[in-house]
């Protein structure tokens, strides 16, 4: 099956076979100010490069995308990453240009359902899985089966208010998690605490800069690393008394640090967390990188294929 990544930067897009293998790939720019019309060319055409080069032609297309998505319809309802591709048909623009069944839905689900079945959440009854990077997104998978919402759009975790006088957040609330929490917030917490970062009068840090030197042995910035994974923590155990999970599995770029921030994030979770639902889970680090998102969406392609024709 074709699987697509797609991002606010870039797109990722891959053959895969059903045991996640991925086949043949390639990366290429969004280039959102273009429109989705030209992405979708572009995607296209990456199908049909990775179709000849791998000598097999798929079956379905699967795509991973930001959110909000109206899945029934398969198209975005005014995503913040894509400005201006509100009301877009990814679906069915995709599938005409390919002539194939194409499936969508949000990022974060794909990737979920990715290390569900074959990654950090394999055997879990009920896994939650947590992406931390530029924002926060999340995806619930029950009995091997991702749990979507009515219209697509369930588990946005990284939209749950923990601050209402907190920073301002992209889809227009204040004080959500992932305005408090995501990669950024930690820059802009570590330029708070430790002033411009050092050589560069006047920067600002990066969550990447910040976490480095932590984990190279700065005190200070191990204090602010420390600071913001209790903020993590205090959304984590949201999700542990929303969804009472087995497993909570953690991916994305921040997420390259886990160790580093496991100890104060879980110690937070545990704080506020109750009891019998601490009792459930484990929480554990994500175990299939960057190629989450892409093998995901292929699951969602493979999916669609085994349903009858007469659900998709």
């Amino acid at each position: 099956m074709a699987g697509i990544d797609l991002g606010g930067t870039k797109i990722a897009a891959g053959l895969v076979d059903r045991q996640g293998r991925v086949l043949a790939s390639r990366t290429l720019p969004t280039d959102a100010p273009s429109g989705p019309a030209a992405a979708m060319d572009r995607i296209a055409a990456a199908v049909r490069e990775l179709a000849e080069e791998a000598g097999r032609r798929p079956q379905a297309v699967g795509v991973g995308a930001p959110g909000p998505l109206l899945l029934p319809e398969g198209r975005f309802v005014g995503t913040p990453n894509l400005p201006g591709w509100n009301g877009f048909a990814l679906r069915d623009q995709l599938a005409g240009r390919l002539g194939l069944p194409v499936a969508v839905n949000n990022d974060a689900n794909a990737a979920a359902l990715a290390e569900a079945r074959l990654g950090a959440g394999r055997g879990a009854e009920v896994m939650v899985y947590v992406t931390v990077g530029t924002g926060i997104g999340g995806g619930l998978v029950i009995g091997g089966r991702l749990f979507s919402g009515v219209n697509g759009n369930g588990v946005e975790i990284g939209h749950t208010t923990v601050d209402p006088d907190g920073p301002a957040c992209g889809c227009g609330n204040r004080g959500c998690w992932e305005a408090v929490a995501a990669g950024p917030a930690l820059g802009r917490l570590a330029t708070e605490r430790l002033g411009p970062p050092p050589g560069r009068p006047g920067g600002r840090w990066t969550a990447r800069e910040l976490l480095d030197a932590a984990a190279a042995g700065d005190e200070r910035a191990r204090a602010v690393a420390e600071e913001y994974a209790r903020l993590l923590g205090i959304g984590l155990a949201s999700a542990v008394n929303l969804f009472n999970p087995d497993r909570l599995v953690l991916g994305g770029g921040v997420m390259a640090r886990y160790s580093l921030l496991a100890p104060a994030m879980e110690a937070e979770m545990r704080r506020r967390a109750l009891p019998a639902n601490l009792a459930a889970v484990r929480l554990v680090p994500a175990a299939l990188g960057q190629d989450a998102g892409l093998v995901g969406a292929a699951l969602l392609a493979w999916d669609l294929l085994d349903e009858p024709a007469s659900r998709r």
